[in-house]
């Protein structure tokens, strides 16, 4: 006869409901009807003095981080922005137990400086550009400009790779260098065009090596027009070689301090 072990019941953590936050806008702020956030919860917003929070509700505070969640609090921001708010961006998973904490946790000091922030985004949006290289057109560039590459790609053509592994490797590394040197030159022509366009550029880091320029474009509203028609000239004096790529309008993510 053998005795079986009882297994212990599983304890389930705790439900805490409370309040989740997006961003601050202004007071007077004419926020879109109609907006659903984090876990398809009703935005709304609450009073906290010098600026207004935008806040839902959500059934469980530990349940946030999942990607759909994150693609919710940005299409909120977002939208806000798109309506005409000026508004400044809430690091995503904040969250509050109610109104109270909410308020407690922002002293008026912060709550001012917010507001005198939001005075000074008024009337500006951020664009995000992205500018992209054609590979196949660039290593055709390298491998007419540079013979070391030419000669390698020749040699290490239909070979085996066991055979050819060092020259495989020598060849990778000048072909990102020609990249990294093409690039610079390149980024520093986009920044130019982009300079008389925008009130601000932010460049951020590039990981990929096709990656010529990634840039959060601060604009005024009444400008992005006149951006758009700038950046298809730049474009179709590098397209296909270079690809541009911009979204947008969009809440001042880089150029507002995270709240």
């Amino acid at each position: 006869m053998s005795a079986s072990a009882s297994t212990p019941e599983q304890v389930e953590a705790p439900v805490e409901p409370g309040l989740y936050l997006y961003g601050l806008v202004m007071p007077d702020a004419r926020v879109p009807d109609g907006l659903t956030g984090v876990s398809g919860g009703a935005v709304r917003t609450v009073s906290l003095g010098p600026v207004t929070a935008l806040v839902s509700d959500v059934a469980d505070m530990e349940l946030i981080g999942l990607p759909d969640e994150v693609r919710a609090h940005g299409a909120v921001l977002d939208a806000v922005a798109l309506s005409g708010c000026s508004v400044l961006p809430v690091q995503f998973g904040t969250t509050a137990p109610d109104v109270d904490a909410l308020a407690s946790g922002l002293p008026v000091p912060r709550l001012e400086a917010y507001s005198d922030r939001l005075r000074e985004l008024a009337g500006v949006v951020q664009l995000s550009l992205t500018a992209r290289y054609d590979e196949d057109a660039v290593i055709a560039e390298l491998v007419d400009e540079e013979p070391e590459i030419r000669r390698l790609r020749d040699l290490t053509r239909g070979q085996p790779e066991a055979a050819t592994y060092g020259e495989r490797v020598r060849l990778g590394e000048l072909v990102v260098a020609g990249f990294e040197r093409k690039r610079a030159a390149d980024a520093d022509f986009l920044a130019r065009r982009l300079a008389p366009l925008a009130v601000e550029v932010r460049h951020r880091e590039v990981g990929q090596v096709d990656t010529v320029l990634d840039a959060a474009l601060l604009v005024r509203r009444d400008a992005v027009r006149r951006l758009e028609d700038g950046l298809e000239d730049v474009a179709a004096g590098i397209f296909p070689r270079i690809a541009l790529r911009l979204v947008g309008p969009q809440a001042p993510y880089d150029f507002a301090e995270e709240v």
